[in-house]
């Protein structure tokens, strides 16, 4: 299992990420990310509900959120190189294919998809879509070695859920507390969904932690062998969405063959 951040992102998110602590919706702070090319221009996604245009909206690749904080802590070459990637990211075909799948839910699901939320009524394309996207974004992400120094990302499951925390646990490495107020806030605090925290250094003595909703990038038709002793492999301790949905699928009965001797 591979667990990413969440693929797409709106402005606030952007904005927030460059002037951590403003508030998201003023304009300036993105004019200035745009007007030094250190944010890219974004897809525009249709709303429709009843076959009739309710508005649009602007969604973003998240590697904005790494260029606007690149551009934060002065690295403005390299945050130029980023939103380039961006740029380039949501003119591909992964990005084109989830732009036209968000522009056929009904009513504000867009939004809902863009805050980490898959409608239950949405098609199974979307999910693929999405998992194409944040695949591709990791696979720029690498092309850049100053974005693994940039923020500490700890990305899992929550295993557990209680009144006040949940617990995180990760692929590899030891479990985490999150105050179960960033969970929700990430639209993340049931058992076996998949949450990341980001923690963006601001000086040597504070940071910024944030909780952004996950995804798992891994492609679920690809099989790879495995052994339930096999301590070091992830699905030894984690469920898969195909183990779920097995799970919640009719039991089969149990079929017992019993070997008979029979004399002659």
């Amino acid at each position: 299992m591979t667990i990413a951040a969440w693929p797409v992102v709106d402005r606030h998110r952007v904005v927030h990420a460059y002037k951590p602590g403003e508030p998201s919706a003023s304009e300036g702070p993105f004019r200035t990310l745009r007007g030094h090319a250190w944010a890219s221009s974004g897809v525009r996604v249709t709303r429709r509900a009843g076959g009739h245009l309710v508005g649009q909206m602007t969604v973003f690749s998240s590697l904005n959120v790494e260029s606007a904080r690149l551009a934060r802590h002065g690295n403005p070459d390299a945050a130029v190189r980023v939103a380039r990637a961006a740029a380039t990211l949501e003119a591909g075909p992964e990005f084109t294919r989830l732009q036209r799948i968000l522009s056929d839910l009904p009513g504000h699901d867009a939004e809902r998809v863009v805050e980490g939320v898959i409608p239950e009524a949405a098609p199974a394309a979307l999910a693929e879509a999405l998992k194409a996207v944040a695949r591709r974004t990791e696979q720029l992400r690498a092309g850049e070695s100053i974005l693994t120094t940039l923020a500490e990302v700890i990305a899992g499951r929550i295993a557990e859920v209680h009144e006040g925390y949940v617990v995180l646990v990760r692929v590899s490495g030891p479990a985490a507390m999150v105050p179960r107020w960033m969970a929700i806030a990430a639209q993340r605090d049931k058992v076996g969904e998949l949450l990341a925290l980001v923690m963006d250094k601001l000086d040597n003595a504070s940071a910024v932690v944030e909780a952004v909703p996950a995804i798992d990038v891994d492609d679920d038709a690809v099989e790879r062998a495995f052994s339930p002793f096999g301590r070091g492999d992830a699905r030894v301790r984690d469920l898969t969405g195909a183990d779920e949905r097995l799970l919640a699928s009719e039991p089969q009965p149990l079929r017992i063959l019993v070997p008979v001797l029979i004399d002659a």
